[in-house]
C-alpha cells in the first residue's frame, strides 16, 4: 500500500486546480485524435532515491492509443495512473531491451554511467529492470504535442487543436514540476525550450559550458541554478538531434557528470547500482 503524503499525492495536490481549469476550457471541443496531455510522473522508486532527478523532453510521442485526450477528461486520475505504470514497468522499452525512442535509449545510457551500472545488470529479469529506472520524474516542456505529431496524421481541424494546445499553456511552467516533486537536478533536453519556462518567478544565475569532445569538436550544454528552490538545470540539445549530428549520447552525458560534479550538487555520488537508495537507519 503507498505510504500518504507521496511525491505522488503532492504532484497530484499541485496539479488538481491546472487540470480542472484545463478539462472545463476544452470540455464542448472535438478533442478526438488528440493525445493527453502531459502531466510530469513520477516514477514508483522516487520517493526511496537519494539523488533526487528530473528529465523532460520535448514532447511526449508514440503515446499509447488509450492515453487520449478524452479518457483523460473522462476519468484523468486513471489516465495518469497509466502514465505512471507505463513509466514503473519500463514501458518505453520493449521485452529485447533496447529503447523505442532517442530520448529513452539517453535517459537509460545516463543511469547508467551516473550509478555505475553495466548493460546486463540492468534487466534483471525478463521484462523487470532495476528500481533506478522508475527512481526518476519524467516531464515534458510541451504538455500538448505540436499539431504534426499526432493531431494532423488523425485529421484533426488546426483550429481545435491550438484551442486545446492555448489551454495547456498554465502546465508548461518548470515550477509546479520542481514544487511538487522537489527534483535536485533537472535535465532538459530540448536546446529551444523557451527561457520563461526556466526562470519565471526565479532567482536565475545561468552559465554557458562548453566542452571538448574527440576530432577537436566543441559541444555546449547551459546550466541554470534556480536559488531560489535549489534547484540546478541542464538544458542539452535533444538526444535524436544527438545523433544525427553524429556526436552521439556519451559526450553529452560525460560532460553532464563532470558539471555535476564541479557544481558539488551532491556531497558523494553513486560509486554502484546499490547507492540509489537512502540506506534505513
Amino acid at each position: 500500500m503507498e505510504q500518504k503524503n507521496t511525491t505522488r499525492e503532492k504532484l497530484w495536490e499541485e496539479y488538481s486546480e491546472l487540470v480542472s481549469n484545463f478539462v472545463e476550457k476544452v470540455k464542448n471541443l472535438s478533442i478526438e485524435g488528440i493525445p493527453a496531455p502531459h502531466i510530469p510522473v513520477v516514477g514508483g522508486n522516487y520517493d526511496m532515491c537519494a539523488y533526487k532527478m528530473a528529465f523532460i523532453g520535448m514532447e511526449t510521442r508514440d503515446t499509447p492509443k488509450k492515453l487520449n485526450c478524452k479518457n483523460f477528461i473522462d476519468n484523468r486520475e486513471n489516465t495518469m495512473q497509466q502514465f505512471e505504470c507505463w513509466l514503473d514497468r519500463s514501458g518505453m522499452f520493449p521485452k529485447k531491451g533496447r529503447a523505442k525512442s532517442a530520448y529513452w535509449n539517453f535517459v537509460k545510457n545516463f543511469l547508467k554511467k551516473f550509478y555505475s551500472i553495466k548493460e546486463k545488470e540492468l534487466k534483471i529479469a525478463k521484462g523487470e529492470y532495476h528500481a533506478i529506472m522508475s527512481s526518476f520524474v519524467w516531464g515534458n516542456a510541451n504538455a500538448i504535442e505540436r499539431y504534426e505529431v499526432t493531431a494532423k496524421r488523425k485529421n484533426v481541424d488546426r483550429t481545435v487543436w491550438k484551442k486545446i494546445k492555448d489551454a495547456s499553456i498554465p502546465f508548461d511552467n518548470i515550477n509546479h514540476l520542481i514544487d511538487a516533486t522537489q527534483p535536485k537536478v533537472i535535465f532538459i533536453t530540448y536546446k529551444v525550450v523557451s527561457q520563461e519556462y526556466i526562470t519565471t518567478d526565479n532567482e536565475v544565475c545561468s552559465e554557458k559550458q562548453i566542452f571538448s569532445v574527440p576530432k577537436g569538436k566543441e559541444i555546449a550544454i547551459r546550466h541554470y541554478y534556480l536559488r531560489n528552490r535549489d534547484t540546478h538545470v541542464f538544458v542539452t540539445p535533444h538526444p535524436t538531434w544527438m545523433i544525427r549530428s553524429k556526436i552521439g549520447f556519451k559526450p553529452y552525458i560525460n560532460a553532464l557528470t563532470k558539471s555535476i560534479k564541479e557544481h558539488n550538487i551532491w556531497s558523494q555520488l553513486p560509486q554502484s547500482k546499490e547507492d540509489w537508495k537512502i540506506k534505513e537507519k
